[in-house]
């Protein structure tokens, strides 16, 4: 009999997890003196999230809700018991933040463009979901979730449209996922975000998804188009993360992009996505002083039409050490063009001498403008340049040498074209390349070398397996 009882009392602690939960709804046209039903739902998402509890359900209905204020969730979730802030389905629903321009920070009231907060500011929260909410209009950024004391959140397919700052920022949160989530117009600077008379910076903050300083995060299926500055950034003092499967196009700056800060930057892997259309396709950068990045892999993305390279080792800031870098299995098509201020560009692209361990291999590398791969070294320099850092490239497939003459760029530095010995010269025939589709239909077959990679690739050389 006591095991029975034991044994139901576990039962009902089991199931009281998931069924002991309430479902909150918020309609424009709700009153917050309901009780938040469907039939009589809250007037606003604030007051939903003072009454959610661990388990419970926000749902809101179809419409635009104009914000005076940041919306900030009160309570946080448990483990097993995340709190669900979401768009009732197929239903479209807008937070629109065009009527706030002033927050009040203590007793003072701030310029909310001043500021690196979102319209939805999740901060000092667990465990919450947000699904299908689209926040616009922003005078600073659309979502921040920010730490240090912030862990599990989730962004699932939420949307950002028309920020000065970033559509989606990360700051030193922890375990945090971004999902299907769309991100356009970001990094505005107009002029609409300055009072009168007053000095306009030179450019807009942030990125679109900016990663600052997290840990243990996940960027996955995001599509990014159309903003002001660079797409996703991971930055700062970020640690064990992946960023997959997102889409990145029509950008003025880098795709993507890793760039130390105020510490150590390390284990971020950059895997399976596309970019089009933009100045660069992958940035590495150390900027901040005192700063180190280590252990990133780039690997199976497709870049194609940069404006300017497809990788770029830049100079930019202090211009520090960046090192175990493994970059393969990726295919560069069509990078670089005439006369970028950055001076000769093309598939890859060293533009910094501050490394040391970088793996390049089973890339494609085809139809560069100015060259394949290329260097600041000079040519009477390169190869030992390379052997004292432990630059290692091989076993990528070069489309051919340009012997295109380079010009000086950027820094005032030239780029001189160099391709390692032990790789390959030629070029894939594309199932239909007019149509942007890079499986390859025809392709040569790697000769392996012998070299034992820390990271093992795909049989192939570039993002795609080959058709058969």
């Amino acid at each position: 009999m006591k095991i029975i009882k034991i044994s139901l009392i576990a039962v009902l602690v089991f199931v009281s997890q998931y069924v002991m939960s309430e479902e909150y709804f918020v309609s424009s046209f709700g009153n917050d003196k309901y009780p938040g039903t469907k039939m009589k739902p809250f007037g606003s998402i604030f007051k939903a999230s003072e009454i959610a509890r661990p388990a419970d359900t926000v749902t809101i209905l179809e419409g635009t809700y104009y914000l005076t204020k940041q919306f900030r969730p009160s309570h946080s979730g448990l483990p097993h018991k995340w709190i669900l802030y979401r768009a009732a389905p197929n239903e479209s629903v807008i937070f629109d933040g065009s009527r706030l321009k002033k927050v009040v920070q203590g007793t003072d009231s701030v310029q909310f463009s001043r500021l690196t907060e979102g319209l939805f500011q999740i901060q000092q929260v667990n465990y919450l979901r947000f699904e299908n909410i689209e926040v616009r209009n922003s005078d600073a950024a659309g979502f921040i979730v920010r730490g240090p004391e912030c862990k599990k959140i989730e962004l699932v397919a939420c949307k950002s449209d028309q920020t000065h700052n970033s559509g989606i920022g990360l700051w030193y949160c922890d375990s945090v996922l971004v999902k299907n989530c769309e991100i356009i117009r970001a990094n505005d600077n107009g002029d609409q975000y300055y009072e009168k008379g007053q000095e306009k910076w030179g450019e807009a903050p942030h990125e679109a998804l900016s990663i600052c300083g997290a840990s243990y995060f996940e960027v996955t299926g995001n599509y990014v188009h159309h903003c002001f500055k660079e797409g996703i950034d991971c930055k700062e003092v970020s640690k064990h993360g992946a960023i997959y499967n997102n889409l990145v196009h029509d950008l003025p700056r880098q795709a993507y992009y890793v760039d130390a800060w105020f510490g150590l930057l390390e284990d971020v892997e950059i895997h399976s996505n596309t970019a089009y259309n933009c100045m660069w396709g992958f940035g590495v950068s150390v900027e901040g002083k005192s700063s180190d990045l280590r252990n990133i892999r780039f690997h199976h993305n497709l870049i194609y039409n940069m404006k300017g390279a497809g990788v770029l080792f830049s100079m930019w800031g202090d211009n520090l050490v960046r090192s175990d870098i493994h970059i393969y299995n990726n295919t560069f098509y069509h990078c670089g063009s005439p006369n970028v201020f950055s001076g000769g560009v093309g598939s890859i692209d060293i533009l910094s001498k501050n490394f040391r361990d970088i793996y390049i291999y089973r890339n494609i590398c085809d139809k560069g403008w100015d060259f394949e791969m290329g260097f600041t070294f000079k040519p009477i320099e390169v190869k030992r340049a390379l052997d004292d850092r432990n630059f290692v490239a091989a076993e990528n497939l070069f489309e051919g040498v340009k012997n295109r003459p380079s010009r000086i760029g950027q820094f005032d530095v030239m780029v001189y074209e160099y391709l390692p010995p032990g790789n390959q010269i030629g070029s894939p025939l594309y199932r239909d390349e007019l149509r942007n589709d890079f499986v390859p239909e025809h392709i040569p077959a790697v000769n392996v070398s012998g070299i034992k990679w820390k990271y093992k690739p795909s049989p192939w050389f570039g993002a795609f397996e080959p058709m058969k």
